[in-house]
């Protein structure tokens, strides 16, 4: 998966610019082993992934009535594993499990690249064309902007941003109005997936999919080309879509600021990406005009 990072660094010559980013970034490299610590298991002892196989092979009993030693002796010894081994499941003194891990807990990446699939996601200020200090700077961009991948914050036009992505939102909503008329609202994709995860076995999933694909909004939306991949978010006002947008204009997905602090939206959730859009915006917009922003591509 790739989502787009705005990297927050100090005053920077353009030509230390890689070094930065690689220091910035390194802490959240999924790559990266750290000294070994205790990952707990949390949920019950019979919820485990390998309950079942542990049954198959007569090591544990049926019933959900289990302890966590009994699971964790039932572990090592269908898996091989020796008392203090990497791969063992523990139990410490208050009966709780837990693996031994030098995984990285702060992962967010395993690889990254500046622009990448957000290139030019930056506007800068005209009278700022041609200033080396800018990150691939470019020619005339959409909608008549001045694109970039970074560069000191006094020299980016967040305001500029705000304002093409708000009268593009506004564009793309009357065209889906356009192309769906009168037709029934639908729902989103993630409301058909509570159902399902709600009840498995009496909503499967093909039946939410088929449930979601079968609504008359998406079945006109996924025989356009521009809506094809619509999950249901026109749903929403055209006033509150047009400020969402607006909103999300200048944070990406998540942000990296000066005091090695990563943060992005809780979950998928309306609610959650609001927050963090609020905050984000609110802290960019605060920075002082000599701090370096960048763009940055991350994939997990």
């Amino acid at each position: 998966m790739h989502f787009g990072v705005i990297v927050a660094l100090p005053p920077t010559a353009r030509g230390d610019v890689a070094k930065a980013l690689v220091a910035a970034l390194g802490p959240f490299d999924e790559n990266r082993e750290v000294e070994a610590y205790r990952e707990y298991l949390t949920g019950a002892p019979a919820g485990i992934g390998c309950i079942a196989a542990l049954r198959r092979s007569g090591l544990l009993p049926a019933g959900d009535d289990l302890t966590w030693q009994e699971v964790a002796d039932a572990h090592n010894r269908h898996f091989g594993t020796e008392p203090g081994s990497e791969d063992a499941l523990h139990v410490d003194g208050e009966g709780r499990a837990y693996f031994m891990s030098t995984c990285n807990p702060d992962a967010k990446w395993d690889g990254w690249v500046v622009g990448g699939r957000w290139p030019d996601h930056f506007v800068h200020r005209p009278d700022a064309a041609g200033d080396p200090r800018l990150i691939d700077d470019h020619q005339e961009g959409a909608g008549g902007a001045l694109r970039c991948d970074g560069g000191p914050r006094a020299l980016l036009d967040f305001e500029a941003m705000r304002d093409l992505e708000e009268r593009e939102a506004a564009a793309r909503h009357d065209r889906w109005t356009e192309l769906v008329g009168g037709l029934p609202a639908a729902q989103p994709w993630r409301h058909f997936q509570a159902r399902h995860l709600a009840d498995p076995d009496g909503y499967p999933m093909e039946q939410a999919r088929d449930d979601h694909r079968t609504q008359a909004r998406c079945r006109a939306a996924h025989g356009s080309e521009e809506f094809r991949y619509w999950d249901g978010g026109f749903s929403t006002d055209r006033a509150e879509y047009v400020a969402r947008a607006r909103a999300e204009a200048v944070p990406n997905y998540a942000l990296l600021r000066l005091d090695g602090t990563w943060t992005e939206p809780g979950s998928d959730t309306e609610e959650d990406r609001a927050a963090y859009a609020r905050e984000a915006n609110a802290y960019l917009d605060a920075l002082d005009g000599d701090v370096l922003l960048v763009t940055v591509d991350c994939h997990c």
